[in-house]
């Protein structure tokens, strides 16, 4: 397995995104590649099985998005790599005023919880969105 960081190609994270069950138009993942602030892609022989990136303006607010572990790879818990990898990122960048927040799937809240991120609110909801 090879890590690489922000050198993830746009039409890998739609490929990968669509294993996942997400439709990522080329062009979106493209720009969405190129406005984050980091991103980590873990391959397999050039093929890449996991990702993870973080969004945000680097001063206030950071999101980390977009984690996501190719189905026949989840066995390896990949998706611990990937959030100690964003994690180490934040560690070195973040500010004593900053938020991070996270926009994941439910199958990866206890690896979350684990990184340190908790719910927002005692329903459980994590983000709303319109």
């Amino acid at each position: 397995m090879k890590y690489r960081y922000n050198e993830t190609l746009p039409a890998d994270f739609a490929a990968l995104a669509q294993k996942c069950g997400a439709r990522i138009p080329l062009k979106s993942a493209y720009e969405a590649i190129r406005n984050s602030l980091f991103t980590v892609g873990i391959f397999e022989e050039e093929q890449l099985v996991a990702f993870g990136r973080i969004c945000g303006d680097g001063v206030l607010y950071y999101l980390v998005c977009d984690v996501m572990v190719a189905e026949e790879f989840r066995e390896r818990h990949l998706e611990e790599n990937l959030l100690r990898e964003l994690g180490d990122y934040l560690r070195e960048h973040r500010r004593r005023e900053s938020r991070v927040m996270i926009r994941t799937d439910r199958a990866y809240a206890e690896v979350c919880r684990k990184h340190g991120f908790k719910y927002v609110d005692e329903d459980y909801e994590v983000i709303m969105k319109g």
